[in-house]
């Protein structure tokens, strides 16, 4: 089994009885542009290059992206959860981002760790918490692929009616 690379995600940890201070106005941005592997289908993102790469290179995948920060007791402690789900979900490629280092990438994140999933390039979905199960419900529902010709016929039926008033007797 391949190591986890701890070094990278601590780098930068502060404790969190300090006050917070913005990280990006005293952090650079990392200079390299690779994107680090943390386990064979997750990669680590520490900047707004390699958010975009990493987006890029996975356009046809569905992806899972993390964003966390170093400070996070809740993003600590949710880790082994997360990283056990992606053996769960294997189709799907996920990254760990830290928000400490993100100006662009970061836009809409107001809670850590906050979840955004991507389908072919586009967000579909954003949720946040530390819920292991809530994750993996969702994640459950970005692996399942729609064939086209069922969500065909579903667009062409046009609105559907109350599901419990289809299914129930009328009294």
């Amino acid at each position: 089994m391949t190591e986890l690379q701890w070094d990278w995600l601590r780098e930068g940890f502060q404790r969190p009885a300090r006050r917070f201070t913005k990280a990006s106005d005293g952090l650079q941005q990392p200079r390299k542009a690779h994107l680090t592997k943390i386990l064979p289908n997750v990669t680590g993102l520490r900047s707004d290059e390699q958010l975009r790469q990493f987006l890029g290179s996975s356009r046809s995948n569905t992806v899972c992206i993390n964003f966390g920060s170093s400070w996070c007791a809740h993003c600590h402690a949710l880790l082994p959860h997360f990283l056990a789900l992606t053996k769960q979900f294997p189709r799907i490629k996920y990254a760990l981002a830290q928000v400490d280092y993100m100006d662009e990438g970061t836009r809409g994140i107001t809670y850590t760790p906050t979840f955004a999933i991507y389908k072919r390039g586009r967000k579909v979905d954003q949720f946040f918490g530390a819920n292991p199960q809530q994750i993996r419900d969702h994640l459950w529902l970005a692996s399942q692929e729609v064939p086209a010709a069922a969500a065909a016929a579903a667009a062409a039926m046009g609105p559907t009616r109350d599901a419990a008033a289809s299914v129930l007797p009328r009294r």
